[in-house]
């Protein structure tokens, strides 16, 4: 971005790792797909009813990238939103009730 700064160039970094990102878009991901079980839906459903291909549903439920509107229309169907909050976040939310509801609470590993 050069915005008339003499050729400086100006980059903002996120102030998540993505160790942490991906960790909690595993958890936003996870949440999608419980809450479309708990209504006994099948991706096919969602997809139809939200106007969007199955394998838009299927990514979004693996934690791959959907567009914004693809994203909306799937949380619609499913009866979820997001919620927008102002500041410097340093971390992605999933909120304790979806975290409490579809048992997204991290845990260690069990190897035994």
């Amino acid at each position: 971005m050069n915005g008339g700064n003499g050729g400086m160039t100006l980059q903002r970094k996120s102030r998540i790792s993505p160790r942490d990102r991906a960790v909690k878009v595993g958890k936003f991901a996870a949440a999608v797909a419980a809450r479309r079980q708990e209504i006994n839906m099948s991706q096919i459903d969602v997809a139809d009813l939200a106007g969007v291909a199955r394998t838009s549903v299927a990514a979004l439920e693996a934690g791959r990238n959907v567009s914004l509107d693809t994203l909306l229309a799937i949380l619609d169907v499913l009866g979820l939103h997001l919620e927008l909050a102002r500041g410097a976040a340093t971390t992605l939310g999933v909120s304790a009730q979806l975290e409490q509801t579809y048992d997204l609470v991290d845990r260690p590993d069990d190897d035994s």
